[in-house]
């Protein structure tokens, strides 16, 4: 009997290693936005690009910004410098305290809080700049596009209590400061030179989703070794409380 339970304590205490390192394990909350509008009524298949957003602790996002051709471009065109037509990179948060270029660093750079314009997706209160501000395709810059945003106060994609639909979109939005769609309903918006079609327009978001957070390989690998190794205790202590 005393061999029974001294094999359940140990049962319980490698069960209990095994959840311990599974929760420690990095398990970041993944969202991704798809830039296939051009135009508000036009989607374009295939798409043109696509955001990626990491919840990264509770007071960073990182976004990392993807083109699907290989030879697009992040441009200017319109006026910059003045709120102008168009602009690189456009979202919208409720507040946010910093904005950190990851790469490439002093191409793209954080044009700050505002009322920034995205025709015809509407305005905007977060732009990243790019090409030194020189407008068209001879002064684009490729992509990815990498930038965190930091809120001191707490930062989150959604919100604390976001809603989603049973295939991971965004239906409503929580509290506290978080990213959020404009009035018209657009999440992203990019200028871009398209290299699969020679032209350059504003591309944009609609929805976004959220991308369920997995163990990581290693973490994979402790818990299926740790699960053989209390199976094969579990197995000899059956054996042995047979034959007691």
């Amino acid at each position: 009997m005393k061999k029974l339970l001294c094999g359940s304590a140990a049962v319980a205490f490698s069960l209990a290693a095994i959840i311990a390192a599974s929760a420690g394990a990095a398990r970041a909350a993944v969202y991704t936005s798809v830039l296939q509008y051009q135009g508000t009524n036009v989607f374009a298949p295939p798409a043109f690009g696509e955001v990626t957003l990491t919840e990264v602790g509770a007071n960073e996002v990182d976004v990392s910004v993807t083109l699907t051709d290989g030879l697009s471009l992040f441009i200017n065109t319109g006026s910059p410098n003045g709120g102008g037509t168009h602009n690189p990179f456009l979202f919208n948060t409720v507040d946010s305290d910093a904005v950190t270029i990851l790469a490439p660093v002093g191409t793209f750079f954080d044009a700050g809080r505002g009322t920034w314009d995205g025709t015809p997706f509407g305005t905007f209160t977060n732009q990243i700049g790019c090409c030194d501000n020189r407008n068209g395709q001879a002064h684009g810059q490729d992509d990815p596009l990498n930038f965190s945003v930091v809120d001191n106060s707490g930062l989150t994609f959604a919100g604390i209590g976001a809603t989603f639909s049973n295939t991971g979109k965004v239906l409503t939005l929580g509290t506290g400061d978080h990213f959020l769609s404009n009035t018209g309903g657009w999440w992203f918006a990019a200028d871009i030179y398209d290299g699969a079609t020679g032209q350059t327009y504003e591309v944009a978001a609609r929805d976004a989703f959220v991308l369920a957070g997995v163990p990581e390989p290693a973490t994979w690998a402790l818990m299926i070794i740790g699960l053989g190794g209390v199976g094969a205790l579990l197995r000899r202590r059956h054996s042995a409380a047979a034959f007691a």
